[in-house]
């Protein structure tokens, strides 16, 4: 099928987590990520600043319902359901509530669920630079999860990383101009890996720095730069123990670029040295 890059540019728009206290990691975002949080039925919570976007239900803490792609125009959106339905899949329609009517929902051969739809807060500008970026597992079946992703709903790969022998150990995929959007590691569970917001810049990633270390919340990967992608970051953990990170100055691809192989190791990951390694 066509890439999403070429025919139907796709952004992360937002995630929903799930927690077993929804407004305990509510107040993280409130108040660390500059994300008001507006009441849905029942405990659900819908959070919005700037150019990120949030929805907590009530579930099992550090786990994804959905990640959200905001399409830029209806008629792209109509294009890309009658594209998925032709390659054998199944588009579902779904209430989102940050996404305006029309959105759907795809499900990989995981479970994960994937949602297309248009932005309904497409005029809000980022008054703090941390823009949502990207988002990534870990899965025991990586090769069928990128087969998947790239030849049925199009997205494409940027970088692979591979072990001595060859084998696939890790892979980041994009659905627009921005190195990835999505990325998948080999690991031993399925499950959310991290999430990440885009900053402005290094003086960005000083910034937000400081703001996690004024209240005591420790940078647990970085600073650092990373191999595939070339972003500057860091880490931090939200009170459910989801992988937050910030980002900086991410690579910004070619259609027609190659995609890139990188060997697995610690400064692939972390071209500044010690990185953390899924197992």
């Amino acid at each position: 099928m066509n890439s999403l890059q070429t025919s139907t540019p796709a952004r992360l728009h937002h995630l929903h987590l799930t927690s077993e206290d929804p407004s305990r990691l509510a107040r993280f975002y409130s108040e660390l990520m500059d994300m008001v949080p507006t009441p849905l039925p029942g405990s659900a919570l819908m959070l919005q600043g700037g150019l990120r976007s949030m929805q907590i239900s009530k579930g099992v803490s550090c786990a994804l319902a959905w990640s959200g792609y905001a399409v830029r125009e209806q008629a792209a959106l109509d294009d890309l359901r009658a594209r998925l339905k032709a390659g054998g899949v199944k588009p579902e329609d779904i209430d989102a509530p940050l996404f305006g009517t029309g959105a759907f929902s795809v499900i990989d051969p995981q479970g994960r669920r994937v949602v297309f739809g248009l932005a309904a807060d497409a005029t809000r500008t980022d008054q703090r630079a941390a823009r949502t970026q990207h988002v990534v597992f870990q899965t025991t079946e990586l090769d069928a999860m990128v087969a998947f992703y790239t030849t049925r709903l199009g997205f494409t790969v940027s970088d692979r990383v591979v072990e001595e022998d060859g084998s696939l150990a890790v892979c980041f995929m994009r659905s627009d101009d921005e190195h990835h959007s999505v990325a998948f590691f080999r690991g031993s569970r399925n499950e959310l890996d991290h999430h990440c917001y885009e900053t402005g810049g290094w003086m960005d990633i000083r910034d937000w720095g400081d703001r996690f270390a004024r209240v005591r919340i420790a940078i647990f990967f970085g600073p650092g730069r990373h191999g595939p992608g070339d972003n500057l970051f860091f880490m931090v953990n939200d009170p459910d123990g989801n992988k937050v990170e910030l980002s900086a100055e991410i690579e910004i691809v070619k259609a027609d670029k190659p995609a890139g192989v990188w060997p697995q190791g610690e400064y692939t990951l972390n071209s500044w040295g010690r990185a953390w390694m899924r197992s």
